[in-house]
């Protein structure tokens, strides 16, 4: 009896070491995620936040979350609470994308929310270290959080506040690297969305560096690949451009082999032939990238549907 207590005592106090660790571990608790996720908001069409308290039918609303892009791992991403019209550096919301406030899919009403989750990730120092143990071909057991996990950690942390709230038609999308975290979190979680729209989406930097010139970015990507490839069902809308420099449909070819997958390929539209969305200047020529923040994306969008379509079948 007394080591049936002593036992009982010890899986206890375990019990407890461990919920203690995960609950001061948890994603809220990111540094500088406090600060700026203050500036998540729903957005009208012409990008600018009103408050929550205007949605009341949550039932029959479809929830677009939108992800914005993200500089490199060592650097905090601007989220502005008023961004520029279309400028992604400020954590805008795609033109293409803001356009769908307020229309109506099958008696749904769409509400576009903008999330914040700005924080830094992996050092410059550790980064390093892990790009030594690869030219060395050590292998590499275990390594900090990147940006790219912390960010999906903290829009799945988010879509569980909506869903408590009583959202539950839920598309989750995003621009670059909110891109490529809304294609991953749409592939572990299926039950939490309704489907998953991306432009461009990347992470790892400029494709010269994660396939040759940095391997430890490399290694990184090919991680979150294998992540997305634990399923084989992916209902997702991607748009891709071959003249992006971070990836490219042949990058990404990967993602073909996916049941549901809807891949767009809209190199057909040249940067040159483009103008920004906040300003009247036109794109260069190496902008493949960013042509979602462009008035020319949205026009496309307009003339093929590829959006409003996708929407239509998922509802």
């Amino acid at each position: 009896m007394a080591e049936q207590s002593i036992y009982s005592f010890f899986l206890r106090i375990t019990l407890f070491l461990l919920i203690s660790f995960f609950s001061s571990n948890t994603f809220a608790d990111y540094k500088g995620l406090k600060k700026i996720s203050k500036n998540n908001s729903f957005m009208n069409e012409k990008g600018i936040p009103y408050s929550s308290d205007l949605i009341t039918d949550k039932k029959n609303i479809i929830l677009l979350i939108w992800n914005h892009g993200s500089e490199q791992d060592t650097k905090t991403d601007k989220c502005k609470k008023k961004p520029k019209f279309g400028y992604t550096w400020d954590g805008a919301v795609s033109p293409a994308i803001l356009q769908f406030h307020n229309r109506q899919i099958k008696n749904l009403e769409i509400k576009i929310f903008r999330l914040c989750s700005g924080v830094k990730g992996m050092s410059g120092k550790e980064q390093d270290e892990i790009l030594n143990l690869i030219k060395k071909g050590k292998k590499i057991d275990n390594y900090s959080e990147l940006k790219q996990q912390k960010r999906q950690n903290i829009i799945i942390n988010e879509v569980e506040k909506f869903i408590e709230k009583g959202f539950h038609n839920i598309v989750i999308g995003g621009y670059s690297a909110g891109g490529w975290a809304s294609l991953n979190l749409m592939s572990r979680y299926p039950d939490k969305f309704k489907g998953a729209i991306a432009f461009n989406p990347a992470f790892a930097g400029p494709k010269q560096e994660w396939n040759k010139e940095l391997p430890n970015w490399g290694f990184f990507r090919e991680e979150q690949i294998n992540q997305l490839k634990k399923t084989d069902t992916l209902n997702a809308l991607v748009f891709v451009h071959k003249n992006d420099e971070f990836e490219t449909p042949e990058t990404l070819s990967f993602l073909y082999n996916f049941n549901e997958i809807n891949m767009i390929d809209y190199s057909e539209l040249k940067a040159t032939e483009c103008t920004w969305a906040n300003v009247n200047k036109t794109m260069p020529k190496e902008a493949g990238h960013y042509i979602p923040q462009s008035n020319c994306f949205t026009e496309y969008e307009n003339q093929n549907e590829f959006i409003l379509n996708y929407l239509e079948s998922i509802f």
